[in-house]
């Protein structure tokens, strides 16, 4: 093996560990779910769950539902903010060889702040997926409050 195709082998696995699970979440709010956020000057937190189905070899290391762990992430937006962005630094890199295919899922709820109160106002779509994919393109959480 030459010199170059060996120091290609010592780079590609610092390529790995550079992975990037970042995603962009747009919000959007319905009428009634906007006006009531800025009567309030309520924020928007914008919470991101991020684990994997186990390997084999890893299956011991799940948790209760069957996943690994691999972090959560909260962003808090005022409610005027339409786009908020996660940067997936909390999952730990030395778990991804745990996780099946190594392919990082992630789950994105949204709820009001509760600076005013200690209840959530909002009903916000929620996503799940693999972060790949929702890398993509932005994930859109549509919200409106709580019963309307």
């Amino acid at each position: 093996m030459g010199a170059a195709a060996g120091a290609m082998m010592m780079v590609l696995p610092s390529l790995a560990v550079a992975a990037d699970f970042g995603l962009t979440v747009d919000l959007s709010f319905s009428p009634k779910a906007a006006a009531k956020l800025s009567s309030l000057s309520e924020g928007v937190v914008v919470a991101a769950f991020f684990s994997g189905p186990p390997t084999p070899a890893a299956r011991k290391r799940a948790d209760e539902t069957g996943r690994i762990f691999l972090g959560n992430e909260k962003v808090t937006v005022e409610s005027d903010v339409r786009s908020a962005r996660l940067t997936g630094r909390v999952v730990p890199r030395n778990r991804l060889d745990w996780v099946e295919d190594r392919k990082v899922e992630v789950l994105v709820n949204v709820y009001s702040a509760r600076r005013r109160g200690p209840d959530n106002i909002l009903d916000c779509d929620v996503f799940e997926g693999e972060v790949a994919e929702a890398a993509k393109a932005p994930v859109r959480i549509g919200c409106k409050l709580i019963g309307e």
